[in-house]
């Protein structure tokens, strides 16, 4: 079953969706899935979406939506900062608290959403994170996804064309600000960390994940072998959403 919702956010509206078994089980375990960047509520794939209907087959609740400036959610993409995706998704879990009271409650954050994920994990109460592909260091991992020209023209203050994809000049403000530096946030979280990344990612190369792994106490990694950023075949995304059932089942128990 399917509910949405509109958020306030930003002053601008904000989409969210809760998926869901039944009314006996809606919202007693959730999972709060955070996109990637210049991402949205169904990924690639629809990666999320086909995991989620295995999630709520086991009783799950899921929660998606999209950053204002992002998918179906008003804004346009000057909206696309780190600053500003956490607060949406702080308001997004906000919601979920206060409205959901959740006894179990998970983050699965994707690409940049594991970055946004891991500052949030400071900021509220969570029983687990778990993180696919995640960002470790925004300025050089976007210096290595963007290439030196578009990112020097982002830091000089201009748009970037990436794929079709308008980066706004915005994004590229206080990439270095500690405030914005996932490993220092999620550094002292004592919850268990689940992560799964391929290791022919491209775009967030997978020693972003190995550099997670270096800073947690309760952590376990999963390589799915030879996978790029968008498990771009059906054996990867079985893995993935493999890895992903079994981790969520260990941290909801």
């Amino acid at each position: 079953m399917l509910k949405a919702t509109v958020l306030k956010s930003r002053e601008k509206d904000m989409i969210y969706l809760i998926d869901y078994k039944d009314e006996e089980s809606m919202g007693k375990k959730v999972i709060l899935y955070k996109h990637g960047f210049m991402g949205h509520k169904i990924t690639p794939h629809r990666m999320i979406v086909n995991v989620a209907h295995q999630l709520v087959e086991l009783g799950y609740t899921v929660v998606r939506f999209d950053c204002i400036g992002a998918g179906d959610s008003e804004g346009d993409c000057s909206y696309t900062t780190l600053g500003g995706e956490l607060e949406d998704t702080m308001v997004v879990i906000n919601y979920i608290k206060e409205n959901l009271k959740p006894e179990k409650f998970v983050i699965l954050g994707y690409s940049m959403g594991g970055l946004i994920t891991s500052l949030a994990s400071e900021l509220t109460e969570t029983d687990g994170l778990v993180l696919w592909s995640p960002v470790a260091d925004p300025f050089y991992n976007f210096y290595y996804l963007l290439g030196e020209e578009r990112f020097l023209q982002g830091l000089r203050g201009e748009n970037v064309d990436f794929n079709g994809d308008r980066v706004p000049k915005e994004f590229f403000i206080g990439l270095k600000n500690p405030e914005y530096q996932p490993l220092e946030h999620i550094r002292n979280y004592k919850k268990p960390v689940r992560i799964i990344h391929g290791t022919g990612d491209t775009d967030v190369n997978y020693i972003n994940s190995i550099a997670y792994t270096e800073v947690l106490s309760d952590v376990e990694l999963h390589l799915v072998k030879g996978a790029g950023h968008g498990y771009d075949s059906i054996p990867y995304q079985d893995e993935l959403f493999e890895n992903t059932v079994k981790f969520i089942n260990q941290i909801m128990e």
